[in-house]
């Protein structure tokens, strides 16, 4: 229970770049990053999925568009958006439009949010220490 509280509901995963980006990096030579792994938090707080701005930098995925975060702490925070596939023990997300932020200090290299959570059942029982993430 402690655990979950402490830290989230987090899953091991690895990221590396979205299915359709990566067929169009190897279909012109290129070769398609190695997947990083590491542990991906479960945040119904965050209305867009992301990926830790340094691991995305480490694969080398395109900069596909710039946006603005808005959180807790910052309102208006220029980031990155990748294409991004988080692969998980259980499931594989293909996430086009992954905002990048500083999320290493955390212990994890990916948010799971809203855009993809939306698709999805997510059952967080606190009482037991447990979640659940379903689709």
């Amino acid at each position: 229970m402690v655990a979950l509280q402490a830290g989230g509901p987090k899953i091991q995963a690895s990221v590396t770049i979205e299915q359709n980006a990566g067929k169009a990096l190897a279909s012109q030579g290129h070769p398609v990053p190695t997947p990083q792994g590491g542990f991906a938090l479960i945040d119904t707080g965050a209305s867009n999925s992301c990926i830790d701005e340094q691991v995305a930098k480490k694969l080398g995925l395109p900069v596909i568009d710039e946006a603005s975060m808005l959180s807790a702490t910052h309102e208006k925070v220029p980031c990155n958006v990748y294409p991004v596939l988080i692969v998980t023990p259980i499931i594989s997300l293909n996430i086009p439009r992954a905002m990048g932020a500083s999320l290493a200090a955390h212990g994890i290299i990916a948010i799971i949010g809203r855009d993809v959570l939306q698709a999805c059942n997510f059952f967080y029982n606190g009482v037991a220490g447990q979640f659940t993430l379903s689709i």
